[in-house]
């Protein structure tokens, strides 16, 4: 019999415009299934706050949460290892209970998953963190309920949290490392497709408010990218975001002028292919992290970057100490101010093709799906 995993997701709870939301996801339940594991996809969401495509209120039935749930349970081949709790109720629960007392553990992604029954089948929780800093900061400094009781094992994407260098607290929980999945045969440059001429990223240009702790505040990308107004002057590259920053807001006009192209992020968020296509025609991708991953040196890598890198496209990425744990300097570059970040869009112009090759390399080495989820059994203990 192959090994049990539950896997905790937040799909039905971003149904709109979400590909990248959705696949943070993703790569982690179909990685541990394409690793050999048995997997039951679960999440709870309430019906209060399900919405129509226009983001209204509505019935359940009537509603995109479950349109979007059904729509990659069957895309994915999901059905019957999936359940969707509304108001912690589904008719699966029995025999999801079942499944549970033989999984080795939950592995519950942002503790998105609070269903106290399943929760409590299980011999182990896993809660993985994909939002270090802030995540730990709300729990710590804010006192925001971030659902860590009751889950035996932390695990995050900052890396470096609970080392002398990270400036960030703990939230009173011992942090293990965690790598960020890409499951090669979805991000496989899908017609071998050339590389265009403009550097793309995705932005939610201000996110969330900052936060603070210990005398520091952290923010959002808006604050990084804030230094590179005047980047598009400096290089000859072609800099391009796909972001929900309104067309009537300020910064819109002042990035314009800096050389930024700006678009529409939600018409390639649906269908998910769009979203890597874009990804996969583009020149690579350029960007920012938050603010409060700079700040704090957590050592936070993105779930976007790992999708460009398997399409062949090299990432351009600001440091936050993601470094020490990624090769760099081919395919892979960072950079942490405007003139660094104009140094490696020039390195990768000078040859390519060198670089795409090498972005392509990094993600089966070092971002594979099966690669990361043994990397995070043997973290764990769980390795066989």
């Amino acid at each position: 019999m192959s090994r049990r995993v539950i896997i905790g997701v937040g799909l039905a709870s971003h149904p709109v415009n979400a590909a990248g939301n959705t696949w943070a996801f993703l790569q982690w339940v179909l990685g541990f299934r394409q690793a050999g594991w048995d997997v039951w996809m679960v999440e709870d969401i309430a019906s209060a706050k399900c919405l129509d495509p226009a983001l209204q209120k509505c019935e359940p039935a009537q509603s995109a949460n479950l349109a979007h749930w059904n729509g990659v349970v069957a895309e994915f081949g999901l059905k019957g290892r999936s359940t969707l709790f509304l108001d912690g109720q589904s008719p699966d629960l029995p025999e999801l209970l079942r499944f549970a007392r033989d999984a080795e553990f939950l592995f519950n992604i942002s503790g998105h998953f609070k269903q106290r029954e399943v929760l409590g089948a299980v011999p182990e929780r896993v809660y993985a963190d994909l939002d270090p800093a802030f995540t730990q900061i709300w729990a710590e400094v804010y006192k925001s309920d971030m659902n860590l009781d009751g889950h035996d094992t932390f695990v995050s994407i900052g890396r470096y949290l609970g080392k002398k260098t990270c400036r960030a607290p703990l939230a009173g929980r011992n942090w293990l490392p965690l790598g960020v999945p890409v499951v090669l045969d979805y991000f496989t440059n899908p017609r071998a497709e050339k590389p265009g001429d403009t550097w793309t990223t995705f932005t939610h240009w201000y996110g969330y408010p900052q936060v603070e702790y210990d005398g520091a505040w952290y923010g959002n990308k808006s604050e990084e990218f804030a230094h590179l107004v005047d980047l598009p002057g400096k290089t000859g590259e072609r800099l391009e975001i796909a972001t929900d920053l309104h067309s009537e807001d300020p910064t819109t006009d002042l990035f314009l002028k800096g050389g930024w192209r700006l678009v529409d992020a939600r018409p390639l968020n649906t269908p998910w292919q769009s979203y890597r296509d874009y990804l996969a025609q583009s020149r690579g991708e350029f960007c920012v992290a938050k603010n409060g991953y700079v700040v704090s040196r957590c050592g936070w890598f993105s779930d976007r970057s790992v999708s460009y890198l398997a399409l062949g496209r090299p990432v351009i990425l600001q440091e936050t100490g993601w470094t020490d744990f990624y090769p760099h300097g081919e395919g892979l570059l960072s950079f942490h101010d405007a003139e660094s970040a104009a140094a490696a869009l020039a390195t990768v112009a000078k040859d390519p093709v060198k670089h795409a090759l090498a972005a392509r390399r990094i993600a089966e080495t070092h971002c594979s799906a099966p690669v990361v989820v043994n990397q995070l059994l043997e973290t764990i203990g769980r390795a066989e």
